[in-house]
């Protein structure tokens, strides 16, 4: 099934999704998706996963002008979650990334960018939200610049492991170290 079609297959649900970049007037919203996500915050479950770095506008907004940052909203234009995009280069934001750039070659595979962070809202959970920003994911993407998505996933974080691995098929490449932690690091290839 093509991501597109997975994509309408996941909008015709009864209460409809709509996937689309990010603007500024989003990153507040962003923000407060990402809270529950980090573990210093109150409430924080890491049963659902977990963000390495806490994010702010500023960042955010690097990361939507360098590749894309994607976003779900719900009929009332609730944001539900988000997923960012990055190209395979020097850059980032994120010292974790450049530490996973260091880690792999781009020979690795053909036409690379990077996938990540991805977050739900928990009020969000069940609908699809995830496989919906990877759907939109490979349609944002022209086909022609990007093929296979490389993300990276704290080792302590299993549940987010689970979930790529499980939900859309994501495979463990690589691993590497950063600032006393280590990462696994996941593929994700364009559907055919």
């Amino acid at each position: 099934m093509s991501a597109q079609n997975e994509l309408n297959q996941l909008n015709e649900k009864a209460d409809p999704i709509r996937y689309l970049r990010a603007t500024l007037e989003d990153y507040a919203d962003i923000l407060t998706v990402a809270e529950p996500f980090y573990p210093e915050s109150n409430g924080q479950n890491q049963d659902r996963g977990f963000l390495d770095k806490r994010f702010t506008a500023p960042m955010l907004a690097s990361i939507n002008d360098r590749l894309g940052l994607l976003i779900a909203k719900d009929q009332n234009q609730t944001l539900l979650g988000f997923l960012g995009l990055s190209p395979f280069s020097a850059g980032s934001p994120s010292p974790v990334v450049d530490a996973m750039l260091k880690a792999l070659s781009i020979s690795r595979a053909p036409l690379p960018f990077i996938f990540g962070p991805v977050c739900v809202a928990e009020s969000a959970s069940g609908r699809g939200v995830f496989k919906g920003l990877y759907a939109e994911m490979w349609h944002f993407l022209p086909s022609t610049l990007y093929q296979t998505g490389f993300a990276f996933i704290n080792e302590k974080n299993q549940k987010s492991l689970d979930v790529h691995r499980n939900a859309l098929g994501a495979e463990v490449v690589d691993s590497f170290s950063h600032s006393s932690e280590r990462y696994f690091v996941i593929r994700y290839i364009r559907p055919a």
